[in-house]
């Protein structure tokens, strides 16, 4: 019986005696721990996710497109509108920025639809004989002679000994160049670094790290050092990576050293990088689900395991926790993983650098300072954070709240027995101004945190320049809105010898043009007159369209059209979606029915008719067009220089991709088949 009695005492103790020898057998890399490989895995393998193949895409069942109403008809008797040009209009037009502008006043100018180089002085150093020119530094520009280009110094003078399909400057002065062989690399003399003859090259510039993306084909790639004499192997674009420092760049999950060029941590373990500083991430135990504490090359920084580890902050320390009785409890360590502060709370947040917010097993909260020093009781429910400066300790006792403001620096209570449950700092105004919740309701609070605003309201919300709107949201989807400035100002207007100063909807468009929705459901403008043009339309949103004195409208719904700055409906509502008009393309992109999508010029017509369900802008003014899911290409008159027959089409530098099936073409800019 006895025996049995000692049989049962150490089974029972086992996993204790097992918790402990995980911290005194001590081990020194996570390799160690966890039976790795310390020579981690080749990247060359990690491979990025494929997309769709083409086979896939041809082979998807086509739908016969159906065209919706005639837009060409609708918009007939609006087009007139756009053209409307007087004294207001005028003083909403921008000129026209040169393209290219150097520093010594030399200049693009535009004749007959093509580009020259003029110096400020008006003597001319290139005719306008240019299709499309773009700045390339403060040295050059690339200038576009139909489908061909090069490269020009700011003196009008061509560097390079052959044309190219595609030239970017690099901000290393290198040129990438595309001929139809495919991409390489030049010096910016023209000297060949890397001969073309790849599907694309892309500078990568991130975190003081300098690389090529080199792509063999439209899903392989590697990178290349800047001194173009190291490669890594690894197919990753680099919008997917992490760039933390000269050794390590980061995945999904993953290290992988640049210098070896392999994945530090190899079978699927999930690494989260804690410091970029420090070089610390935390590794994660797929069997106890703990957490370890490691360099970015795997030694350990500690034996101790983690349910949690936060990231490291400026001051070198982190928030983590440890499993005691089943429960989280937290502390603070530092970057060498030692305890600043025992994990004893069962909530710990950082309020600053040195103060933080923390919950003893009680369930109450106080503030402590990194050397575990009390500055507050731990007598509240919860505590949140104003700002760097300030915190809210809240009581909450039978639903009451009685919050106190704790002042970060030094502890003390500077405002004691206040109603809110939340305070938190706003971005207007020119000094510290903050937004203030009690039952249900906000308020705007001024740095001595006395209430500005006219009223409490719902909601506050933030208005343009330096204002606020207040809004009550009341029964049947009713609301009242109140627009008030940093000193608790009211906006007023006056319509029709009335002045309101409460309504469902208002919107300063600009400082001579104003919206406002009644409360009763009547709309005006209140234009530069002052006059009120009654618009009954629920207007959501209103903004500048880049052209001339035009406005995009949104009704609440979704729909959008156009007014212009006296009010006036230019285009009613009638679109699912218009943009603002670029400022170089002068179009505006549009949605009209989920059917028809295009671009509308500044004149307000359609820049191909509805003879193709949707347009798309590539490049070098090319549209790519689509009817029956079969596309072509289209150049700004609207000639078809590539038909609309193909599967799939795409710009790649300068070089036109069209595919059909598994057969692929490549044609120029001016829509000529490449060999």
């Amino acid at each position: 019986m006895k025996k049995k009695y000692v049989i049962l005492v150490i089974i029972l103790c086992t996993p204790i005696l097992e918790s402990y020898s995980q911290q005194n057998n001590t081990v020194n890399t996570i390799f160690e721990l966890f039976n790795l490989s310390p020579a981690g895995c080749d990247v060359s393998n990690y491979e990025a996710e494929s997309e769709m193949s083409v086979e896939n895409f041809s082979n998807q069942k086509k739908k016969k497109e159906e065209k919706g109403e005639d837009l060409n008809v609708i918009l007939e008797k609006y087009t007139s509108l756009f053209k409307r040009s007087n004294t207001i209009s005028e003083q909403f037009e921008k000129k026209s920025e040169p393209i290219v502008t150097f520093k010594n006043g030399t200049h693009s100018f535009k004749k007959d639809n093509k580009y020259g180089l003029i110096t400020a002085s008006g003597n001319i150093l290139m005719p306008a004989q240019f299709n499309t020119i773009i700045q390339s530094g403060e040295t050059g520009f690339v200038a576009y002679k139909n489908q061909l280009c090069n490269y020009y110094s700011n003196d009008g003078n061509k560097i390079l000994n052959r044309d190219y399909f595609y030239i970017k400057l690099t901000i290393k002065q290198s040129l990438i160049v595309q001929t139809e062989k495919g991409f390489g690399l030049l010096t910016k003399k023209g000297k060949v670094i890397i001969e073309p003859g790849y599907y694309q090259i892309e500078e990568v510039d991130k975190k003081d790290q300098f690389y090529y993306w080199i792509l063999r084909s439209k899903h392989s790639g590697f990178y290349l050092s800047e001194n173009t004499k190291d490669t890594i192997h690894l197919n990753i674009p680099p919008k997917e990576l992490n760039f933390i420092d000269s050794e390590y760049w980061y995945r999904y999950g993953n290290l992988i050293n640049i210098k070896t060029k392999k994945r530090v941590i190899c079978n699927g373990y999930n690494i989260e990088v804690l410091s970029a500083k420090h070089q610390l991430s935390s590794i994660k135990d797929s069997k106890t689900k703990l957490k370890y504490l490691m360099k970015h090359n795997g030694d350990l920084v500690t034996n101790q395991p983690f349910v949690k580890i936060h990231s490291f902050r400026e001051n070198n320390l982190a928030i983590a926790a440890i499993k005691k009785d089943n429960k989280a409890v937290y502390g603070v360590i530092n970057h060498k993983g030692k305890w600043i502060i025992n994990p004893q709370y069962y909530r710990l947040q950082f309020l600053n650098d040195t103060m933080l917010n923390a919950t003893n097993i009680n369930d109450q909260s106080g503030i402590i300072t990194v050397k575990n020093k009390n500055i507050t009781a731990f007598e509240y429910s919860h505590i949140r954070k104003i700002n760097e400066h300030y915190a809210l300790s809240i009581k909450e006792e039978n639903k009451l709240v009685r919050s106190d403001i704790i002042d970060l620096k030094n502890g003390k209570k500077i405002k004691e027995n206040l109603p809110y449950y939340s305070i938190s700092q706003t971005t207007k105004c020119d000094t510290e101004t903050f937004i203030a919740k009690v039952n249900r309701q906000e308020s705007v609070l001024n740095s001595k945190f006395k209430t500005i605003s006219p009223a409490s309201y719902t909601r506050v919300y933030y208005g343009k320049n330096n204002t606020f709107e207040g809004t009550n949201f009341l029964e049947n989807n009713k609301r009242e809105s109140q627009i008030f400035n940093c000193d608790g100002k009211l906006q007023t207007i006056k319509i029709n010898k009335k002045k309101y100063d409460t309504f469902y909807n208002y919107e300063e468009i600009t400082p001579n043009l104003h919206h406002v929705l009644l409360s009763t459901g009547n709309g005006y403008f209140i234009n530069a007159k002052a006059q009120a043009i009654e618009n009954n339309t629920h207007w959501q949103h209103i903004e500048y369209s880049n052209s001339k004195d035009l406005f995009i409208t949104m009704r609440y719904g979704g729909m959008y059209g156009i007014i212009n700055s006296m009010g006036e409906t230019i285009i009613p509502p009638i679109f699912k979606f218009i943009s603002a008009f670029d400022p170089k393309t002068k179009l505006a992109k549009y949605n009209f029915d989920k059917k028809q999508k295009g671009y509308i010029t500044v004149d307000g017509a359609l820049l191909f008719g509805t003879k193709y369900v949707d347009t798309e802008l590539l490049n070098y003014d090319l549209f790519k067009v689509k009817n029956n899911d079969q596309f072509g290409v289209l150049n700004k008159n609207g000639h078809e220089i590539i038909p609309v027959k193909y599967s799939k089409i795409w710009l790649n530098g300068g070089i036109i991709y069209a595919q059909l099936g598994k057969a692929l073409k490549q044609f120029d800019l001016m829509g000529n088949p490449i060999n």
